[in-house]
């Protein structure tokens, strides 16, 4: 990302923080070099007044991109309807684990797997990969949670049979 420019006003997304604003740009000299550094701002603004700045080069590995097209987002719903890995981008197209074809190849993989109730980490992960993976898919096809949830259940119901952990995430996800 760091060879992608963005001006104010952009908006970017990341699956814990949701879509951001990006209020300013400063760019600074450090150690002979030139480095931009983009303020951004949560769309939901909560209590805290959360801000983030980050330097160009990190914005990437911090997990914030642009939102995803209608396209891609189809793309998405299509692999979790069928499960063919054939469909999933190269790495090198996307290659942040925040990414939605992450987050949607993570989900894929814990509900045919089964994750342990016992692993507190992996259910931690299929949490937010759920949450993550909601949130932007209803940004992009501007639908609520809970229209996108069950979007995504019905998609995965024909993959095989939903594990119950990731039932419980979408539940959360949804709102319920």
């Amino acid at each position: 990302m760091s060879t992608e420019k963005f001006v104010r006003d952009d908006l970017l997304y990341h699956s814990a923080h949701g879509l951001c604003r990006i209020d300013g740009l400063t760019k600074e000299t450090q150690a002979g070099k030139e480095i931009f550094r983009y303020s951004l701002v949560p769309k939901k603004i909560n209590k805290s007044k959360m801000r983030f700045v980050i330097a160009d080069a990190d914005l990437a590995a911090s997990g914030f991109h642009r939102l995803i097209s209608v396209k891609e987002a189809n793309a998405i719903m299509a692999y979790l309807k069928n499960g063919d890995h054939a469909q999933i981008p190269s790495e090198s197209e996307f290659g942040r684990e925040n990414h939605p074809w992450k987050l949607a190849e993570s989900l894929l993989s814990s509900s045919a797997a089964g994750v342990q109730v016992k692993d507190q980490k992996k259910r931690q992960t299929l949490e937010r990969s759920v949450r993550g993976l909601v949130e932007e898919l209803a940004l992009v096809f501007k639908i609520n949670l809970k229209e996108m949830v069950d979007r995504i259940l019905k998609s995965l119901g024909s993959v095989s049979k939903i594990n119950p952990l990731v039932l419980a995430a979408f539940k959360h996800a949804s709102g319920e």
